[in-house]
């Protein structure tokens, strides 16, 4: 067989939870095809010289959402081997978000993350509404993989307005927040992201809604 890319003399951990064990990867058409010692054709060859050789690791708990914009690689994680990060977490997420709302719910991350509310306002360009549409602006350049969860407070906001996190959700609110994440899921969302922190304030000191309230 000719590989694409041949790697020799790799410690190589395989994700299976077996110890390493020294040896080559071949990987062709995209898809490693063997592991061992290998000593076909490469149209490339790298020595890793008994360097770890695995499968990508996953970054389970970012807080990317906005820095995916401007920072296709996710940087602090891609720099530390991880080849999949997942954003969205907390309850926080950009989108879904009508105009009005997008100072409060960059407000949000702000606050939370300790991300300055300027770097936000100069970085994300708000060209969305819906969290398919977000899952749309972020897929155009990404050089990692991103999983992202639909943020509840996000959520909640856009189905409430500015008192989402000051009364109960009344029931045709409760049926956007259903279409909303129903919407999200269906686009390829992880899943609903709440948190039980009722501490969690905006940057003008109001309450960011929490999972744990209705």
């Amino acid at each position: 067989m000719t590989y694409d890319l041949l790697i020799k003399n790799g410690r190589i951990i395989d994700g299976s939870g077996r110890p390493a064990f020294n040896g080559d990867v071949g990987v062709a058409r995209g898809r490693i095809v063997e592991l061992g010692r290998l000593d076909g054709p490469a149209r490339r060859v790298i020595e890793a010289d008994g360097r770890a050789v695995a499968p990508g690791f996953v970054d389970n708990h970012c807080h990317y959402d906005a820095q995916v914009l401007w920072d296709p690689l996710c940087t602090f994680s891609s720099h530390h081997g991880a080849t999949s990060v997942i954003i969205g977490n907390c309850s926080l997420s950009l989108a879904p978000v009508k105009a009005p709302a997008h100072d409060k719910l960059a407000g949000m991350l702000s606050y939370v993350e300790a991300i300055p509310m300027d770097v936000l306002q100069a970085g994300v360009g708000w060209g969305w509404e819906t969290f398919p549409e977000y899952m749309g602006t972020i897929a155009q350049r990404l050089a990692v993989n991103v999983g992202t969860f639909v943020g509840h407070s996000a959520v909640r906001l856009y189905a409430m307005g500015e008192d989402c996190s000051e009364r109960a959700a009344t029931d045709p609110e409760l049926d956007v927040m259903r279409q909303v994440i129903r919407d999200a899921l269906e686009a390829g969302a992880l899943g609903l992201s709440i948190t039980r922190n009722m501490n969690h304030f905006d940057i003008v000191g109001k309450r960011i809604p929490a999972g744990i309230r209705s």
